[in-house]
Order: C-alpha cells, then structure tokens, then sequence
C-alpha cells in the first residue's frame, strides 16, 4: 500500500509567498556559508538541501486530497485544491507511473470517497482533467445524500465555464450508511462520524497487511477515556493516522463547535490507540511552515520517548509506502512466587485501557500466593501512562510493600515527571529487591 499526499492544508489554498521564498533562500545562504558548504558543488548543495527540512522547502498550500494505492488500484480521498496536481501526474504520458493507470488513454478506473462538501475537499474537482477523457470510469463513494447535487452545483455555468454533466468520463454514484463496509480490490474500507459542522466521516482503509486511517476534519470536545473510546477502537493499531491538526490546544478549547483539532490531542488518541505513524494534516491556510515545524517539535517533545506514535508533517509529495505491519506491543502480565515475595512482571504498554486488568491479576496473585509484599518487574515495559502510575499507586492499599525492579530508562523518567519517584521502593535488580525486603522482614520480626 501506498499513501501519498496531494493537498494538506484546510479551509482554502494558500499558496508560498514571493517574500516567504526569499526568506528561505536567504536562510539556507547564511546556514551554508556558517557549515562552510562548497557551493559549487552540486553533490554538497544537494547533500545540504536536504538536510535543511523545512527551511528548505514547504508544507504546500493545496487543500486536501491523498491518495491511496494497492497493486493496480486507484483510491482518491477528497477533490481539494490538490487533486489538480494529482491530475496533472496522471495525465504525463512520459511518467512510467501514469502509464500504469493510462488515464490520458481513456483506459483508467479509480475510486473517490468524499469525506464532506465543504468546498475545501471539492474545490479542485472542476479541474480535474482525467474526469473529461472519454472512457475513464470514476466510482464515487460518499455518506451525505446531497453529494452529486452539491458537486453539480459548484460547475453551474455562471461560476464554471464546464459543467459536471458535461464531464466525459463515467460517473458511479454509491451513496454508504454511516459505519458501512465497502470492499474495493481486496481492501476493506469502512466509515465512522466526526463531530463537524454539517457532518464529516472518517475512513479506515485495510489492506495489503497494513492500516491507514483519515481522519480529517474532526473536534473532540470531551476528551474522558469513555468519550473517545469509538474513535479510538475506529483508530486502533492503525499504521498511519491522519488526523486534523488545524488548531493549536487552547484554540480547539475556544473554538468550540468549529469542528476542528490539534497536534496534541492527535497525540493522545493516537498513543491510545496503539497508532504507529501520526501525520499532522488539514493545515491552518495562515500558519507558515516554520509555524508547522514548530507544532511538530513540540507534539515529538509531549510523546517523549514514547516508541509509538512517531509524529510527521504531512506535506504536498510526501509518500509513505506500507507493507505487512508489525503488531503493536499488548500489555502482559505474569506471576511467580520467590522466597515469599510475589513477583509481577509487566511488559508492553500501561495504558488506561488495562489498568482494571491489572488491579483485578495483583488482587489474585497475592490471594493465590497469600503474600502482602509484592514486587513489580518492569524490566519489559514499554510505556507507562499516568493511569498506569496511578494504578499502581492505588494497588499500595492491597499490599503491605509494593516496590519496583528493572525499570527501564525512560519509564523512570515519567516516574520522575510526574513526581511519584518517592511512592515506591525502586531496586535496580531482583536480587537487590530480594535482599532489602527478606532484610526488613528479619529486622522486624527481630
């Protein structure tokens, strides 16, 4: 599977500006000139430019329109702005990429979902010239029932000299239920709600071993474990999620109603869920890209050291190719008795979802063992929530000691950012945690 993007911003294009060029090229000069690069020569500048990021290039201004490939298939998400370049590419008969889908021939067949009408994600759709080639076929996937009305309306003659009755190729409706499967080539594509004015729709995308999600458009006013549950279950260990990050965290919390999200918030559902790639996209039309990187930094800085989500941009060009997906790490959890003391071991990700299942196997090992000091081995954990500390927090009350062991370096840095170091007796080794309580067990019985 291939998942590229051709449009990413939200609300209306906004094109790179003469100045903001100047600017970047003016930048990139003076960091060549203090990294003493050899300007005349072209394997350096290119070595340099690429390393610049977004100094030295653009997160586009088209608005949204990805694509989605499997093998021989075409599958379109959305007719913003972008799906002109998408057109331009398919319709190069030089391109050996293009000649795979013969669109220019009169001999191409691809999919179109709509996620909503608002005019940012149809937009582009007049000027998409596959659409006017004689022998295309184009089916059309849609949740709103208005759908063929509102794209008819937006090419009527006053506002566009060509209009959508007029477009040559073959046009198939399909409208779907909310929620509804639909099979294309193998791959399974169903839909879910998004809180948005006049209503927006996600898409789950499974196919070729892999799982994308587009999730565009979208607020999440109540952000409780229970409210975000569905979305979470829609997004769940899902390869790539893009998601809507049109506004900064306390712009979703003032602009209520206006059905948009941010970074952050991307990030906890994304962590949640068990995502492996988190793709900031529906852009803000006024933030530049130096304002994009900077969410982005700041999104990588809340993760920490977190193995998943990893957090990207999602930029005009950018093309992710996904094969047979790793499963994501579950949460385990095992026990045995030693000298007297219960040993818990812990691996995979201590996240909100399993506390209860936590709590509920520490309750039996110490009736099965009848034990009251038990110790936490945590050699395998992978990440540790603050539902996961505070589970274990509570379990304190179950035992008479509860003490941790092997914690790695990046556990125990939450640990020390959430300020709960000094709850717990901490042991850098088993044998150490055996010494110190078979100690205290001899002193007080002393």
């Amino acid at each position: 599977m291939q998942l590229k993007f051709w449009g990413v911003r939200g609300s209306i294009p906004s094109p790179t500006r003469p100045d903001q060029i100047q600017q970047k090229i003016v930048d990139a000069l003076l960091l060549a000139g203090r990294q003493n690069v050899d300007l005349s020569n072209p394997d350096a500048v290119r070595q340099f430019v690429d390393s610049l990021s977004f100094l030295g290039s653009t997160v586009g201004g088209n608005t949204t329109c990805i694509t989605v490939e499997l093998d021989d298939t075409l599958i379109i998400f959305d007719a913003g702005s972008g799906i002109r370049e998408l057109a331009e590419a398919l319709m190069d008969r030089n391109s050996e990429w293009a000649q795979k889908y013969r669109f220019y021939s009169g001999q191409g067949h691809a999919y179109l979902f709509f996620t909503h009408m608002h005019w940012d994600h149809i937009q582009g759709l007049p000027f998409f010239r596959p659409m006017n080639v004689a022998g295309n076929v184009f089916d059309i996937y849609y949740i709103h029932d208005y759908v063929p009305e509102v794209l008819a309306r937006q090419m009527q003659y006053e506002t566009f000299p060509l209009q959508f009755d007029q477009f040559a190729a073959v046009l198939n409706f399909h409208q779907l239920e909310v929620g509804q499967t639909v099979e294309v080539s193998g791959a399974y594509i169903t839909n879910t709600e998004l809180y948005h004015p006049g209503r927006a729709f996600a898409y789950r995308v499974e196919g070729d071993d892999a799982v994308v999600v587009i999730a565009t458009d979208g607020e999440y006013a109540r952000l409780d474990y229970a409210e975000t549950r569905r979305f979470r279950d829609f997004y769940a260990n899902a390869d790539v999620l893009v998601f809507d990050a049109m506004f900064s965290v306390r712009e979703s919390f003032i602009k209520e109603d206006w059905g948009h999200s941010s970074a952050l918030i991307g990030a906890d559902i994304a962590r949640s869920a068990g995502v492996k790639k988190l793709l900031l996209f529906h852009h803000d039309p006024t933030n530049t890209d130096e304002e994009i990187s900077r969410v982005l930094q700041e999104t990588q800085e809340y993760l920490g050291d977190a193995p998943y989500p990893e957090v990207m941009v999602a930029q005009e060009g950018l093309a992710l190719t996904l094969g047979a997906s790793e499963p994501n790490t579950d949460f385990f959890i095992d026990d045995y008795l030693e000298e007297g003391i219960v040993f818990i071991r812990l691996s995979g990700k201590f996240s909100p979802h399993v506390t209860e299942k936590f709590r509920k196997h520490l309750l039996t090992a110490v009736q099965k063992y009848n034990a009251d000091k038990v110790v936490l081995d945590m050699s395998s954990l992978s990440e540790l929530t603050i539902a996961g500390i505070r589970a274990m927090v509570d379990a304190r009350t179950q035992v008479l000691t509860l003490a941790l062991v092997g914690l790695p370096s990046r556990i125990h840095r939450v640990l020390e950012i959430s300020g709960t170091t000094d709850f717990f007796a901490i042991y850098e080794s088993k044998e150490a945690a055996l010494s110190a309580l078979n100690s205290s067990a001899l002193a007080n019985s002393g």
